[in-house]
């Protein structure tokens, strides 16, 4: 796929530029804690282009789910302090409804930034044309860098493009191209598949079985998958909903299931033990992918060129179910495979373990890195095609 990019602009002097951005990030009383600051990160390199530009850079980005709301829990401010703290550059935020801010976007000067208040406070997850029309009269040129919200067809990613000349950023550009070969590699490929979204994987599993040498799955996903083969899982968590989908997606010789298995009473539970994936008791629930499996995933996948890797495998809101996910983490960087992860708790965790830089890339979508990858048509993506 390819897109209409901003290094295809020949003249950015002075123009206004509305650019979309992925800002979603954790508050914590009333600031971003500097362990949320990834998604943050990964915009600057996009808006230091346009400023080098002289463009005159007006950020539009959303915040939680206000539903269409005024919020004073959802307001943009601590985000837009932060990423100005992180620029090094003055982020002048215009707090009340855009739209009287017009004459202000005329009257910036050239390398200077904004940022509007939260676009969810509107119509922005209805489309609505109104709304874009009013964003239109902000600026010159639309960018989209929001790869992570790619996959909703919302007022500021797609019904915008009917009414500015429109273009990719920088990291939507990376996005494209880096999940683009993995679609394209014939040898090779290996997946590793987490998490607790069964409806959207269980589809990857089915085309990725086809096409990579091996799938490795963890989380309600493989408790699903188990589910759906007859094991006894206990009161573990699974899709039911799925069950057909995921017995038809099995392939023995390329989707691989875990051996050993971390199981509780319950989420909270200290009192843990680690079991054979068919000797799950039955008053008890899997949580976590044990040491052996672990092992056995990294030895599948050794000789690997390009590994994909979305979704964590234990409960990851209790630290005691992430060490599955640390070790194959640590182990993934000492493959000599090309290695995209993405997720928001797997990037939360590469962070953690200060290892994001080990990997060939990471990608800032969740949801949106796994439609992409299905070969879905993304609508908010079509429009920045060539």
């Amino acid at each position: 796929m390819k897109l209409k990019d901003i290094k295809q602009i020949k003249n950015l002097t002075g123009k206004r530029v509305l650019l979309r951005l992925d800002l979603n990030v954790p508050i914590e009383k009333g600031e971003v804690p500097n362990s949320g600051t990834w998604r943050l990160e990964r915009a600057i390199p996009t808006i230091k282009y346009l400023t080098r530009k002289k463009a005159r850079v007006i950020i539009v980005a959303h915040l939680g789910r206000p539903e269409g709301k005024v919020m004073s829990e959802f307001t943009m401010q601590p985000v837009c302090e932060k990423l100005s703290q992180m620029l090094g550059k003055t982020i002048e935020f215009w707090a009340d409804d855009f739209s009287g801010y017009i004459q202000d976007s005329e009257e910036m000067s050239n390398g200077s930034v904004a940022m509007i208040e939260n676009i969810r406070f509107y119509r922005e997850k209805k489309n609505c044309k109104r709304l874009a029309t009013r964003l239109s009269k902000l600026a010159d040129i639309y960018v989209n860098d929001a790869f992570g919200n790619v996959h909703r067809q919302d007022a500021s990613m797609h019904a915008i493009t009917y009414y500015l000349p429109s273009y990719a950023g920088l990291l939507m550009t990376d996005e494209v191209n880096y999940l683009s070969k993995v679609l394209k590699t014939k040898k090779g490929l290996s997946v590793i598949l987490g998490g607790a979204k069964v409806a959207t994987k269980i589809k990857l599993i089915e085309k990725f079985s086809k096409m990579a040498d091996h799938v490795c799955l963890g989380g309600i996903l493989a408790n699903t998958m188990l589910k759906a083969l007859d094991y006894k899982v206990g009161k573990s968590v699974y899709d039911k909903d799925f069950l057909a989908l995921a017995k038809r997606a099995y392939n023995a010789k390329k989707v691989h299931l875990p051996e050993d298995l971390v199981v509780c009473k319950n989420k909270k539970s200290k009192n843990c033990q680690t079991v054979e994936m068919d000797k799950i008791p039955a008053g008890m629930m899997s949580l976590d992918l044990g040491p052996k499996t672990i092992k056995k995933y990294l030895a599948e996948i050794k000789a690997a060129k390009l590994i994909v890797w979305n979704g964590p495998f234990g409960y990851f809101e209790n630290k005691l179910f992430v060490q599955g996910s640390k070790s194959m983490m640590k182990g993934l960087v000492k493959l000599p495979a090309k290695v995209i992860i993405g997720g928001g708790e797997t990037v939360e965790l590469a962070n953690q373990l200060k290892l994001s830089k080990e990997f060939t890339f990471v990608s800032t979508g969740g949801g949106a890195m796994l439609a992409f990858l299905q070969g879905n048509k993304l609508p908010s993506l079509e429009r920045l095609k060539k």
